[in-house]
């Protein structure tokens, strides 16, 4: 990466998910409610962090993130599940895209899940898809 390369930090992340996504758990079907996603503040000190290449109309970004879904979590407490199955889930969602001509990007990407006792990676799949 050249001179025309602008690296940032994110210092801030707030998105909802307001129709939520669908979890399976112990063969049943269930709606997780809102969904909420933040930057998440990792133990290694790693920041969320990208790059805008002008000369190549490309952006990336790094975002390490939280995700909970307090009505679901709720719902399984007063089922009172493992404690485990309730808290956040942590994620390093890496995307790339195009520079648009109205200087905004359309990212997408893989999202790598860390361990997490409710939505294991083996059988979780999650991706941002580009939008506006």
């Amino acid at each position: 990466m050249g001179a025309d390369v602008l690296r940032f930090t994110v210092t801030r992340l707030a998105a909802t998910v307001p129709e939520g996504v669908r979890i399976t758990w112990r063969g049943k079907e269930f709606a997780s409610g809102p969904l909420a996603i933040d930057l998440a503040i990792r133990a290694d000190g790693a920041q969320s962090h990208g790059a805008l290449d002008y000369a190549n109309r490309r952006a990336s970004a790094e975002f390490h993130v939280r995700l909970s879904f307090p009505q679901f979590a709720e719902t399984l407490e007063d089922l009172g599940v493992d404690p485990a199955l309730t808290g956040p889930v942590y994620a390093a969602l890496r995307a790339e895209g195009a520079i648009l001509d109205d200087h905004s990007f359309a990212l997408s990407g893989a999202c790598e899940l860390e361990p997490h006792d409710l939505l294991p990676r083996e059988t979780t799949a999650a991706a941002v898809l580009a939008g506006h």
